[in-house]
């Protein structure tokens, strides 16, 4: 192994596994590349198959709704989704899949940057009220609990998603017409850092959550709220849901308040 850091081999392995067409020799040459150069990133994807995290995340489309295009292409969409064992057609794949590990090879510039600066960098962690460098700690040296980084991001989430001082604002989006799912975007606040947000979007049918995204926002609660709300209520974030493809419209939206007014302007 070279002495490169673990960012660094990830970009040289997003470079090696771009544009090309789907077949089964292009998977494997995509995954003797992952091996070579982030083999972490293989036994993470691994440890989380094993511990069924992906079980826990929704669907998504690899088209990024900002820039209409995909955020990685079709041999690496396979070839990830074929290592954790999940089926999926072009371009909707499981949103921890796309989310996590298809954000982290990801080359594609959006107007909020690269999709992996949100796992590289510290801004998540500090919302979610964890140590700067956790993510990619949990990628170099795996600790005791079981799965991998998708394992550990999706404990945190659920975590923040359960405590009430942490959360700001809710939007829930109802799809309506008899049917059950309910699209919750969650403004949470670090309690330790309190200029330090997130948006945490996931998908609820009955009482099962399935966790779609998470990143980091730079702004207040009034502002984030108010563009949520500027627009009918729809599937956001690339989500696609049950017979709802991404941006489906939704029937009506309910938005609560717990801590903005203690915490938030």
């Amino acid at each position: 192994m070279s002495g490169m850091s673990f960012v660094d081999r990830l970009v040289k392995a997003s470079r090696a596994v771009g544009a090309g067409a789907n077949s089964a020799d292009a998977r494997a040459a995509i995954g003797r590349v992952l091996a070579a150069e982030v083999p972490e990133l293989l036994a993470s994807l691994e440890r989380d198959r094993g511990a069924g995290a992906f079980s826990l995340w929704g669907w998504s489309t690899v088209l990024d709704e900002n820039i209409d295009a995909p955020v990685i292409d079709e041999p690496l969409f396979a070839s990830l989704h074929e290592a954790a064992g999940i089926e999926a057609t072009w371009p909707i794949g499981n949103a921890g899949v796309l989310h996590l590990y298809g954000y982290l090879l990801s080359m594609v510039e959006t107007p909020f940057g690269l999709k992996r600066e949100r796992w590289v960098g510290s801004e998540l962690e500090t919302a979610l009220g964890m140590p700067a460098g956790s993510f990619m700690a949990r990628i170099a040296k795996p600790d005791q609990q079981p799965g991998g980084l998708l394992s550990f991001v999706s404990r945190a989430l659920l975590e923040v998603l359960d405590d009430e001082t942490a959360i700001l604002a809710v939007v829930d989006e109802f799809a309506g017409e008899e049917r059950e799912e309910v699209a919750r975007a969650l403004l949470v606040q670090s309690t330790s850092a309190p200029d330090a947000r997130a948006v945490v979007y996931a998908i609820r049918v009955g009482p099962r959550t399935q966790l779609i995204t998470a990143f980091p926002v730079a702004t207040t609660p009034a502002k984030w709220l108010a563009d949520v709300t500027s627009e009918p209520p729809r599937l956001r974030y690339n989500a696609a849901a049950h017979e709802l493809a991404p941006k489906s419209p939704l029937a009506e939206r309910r938005v609560s308040r717990p801590n903005l007014r203690a915490r938030g302007r």
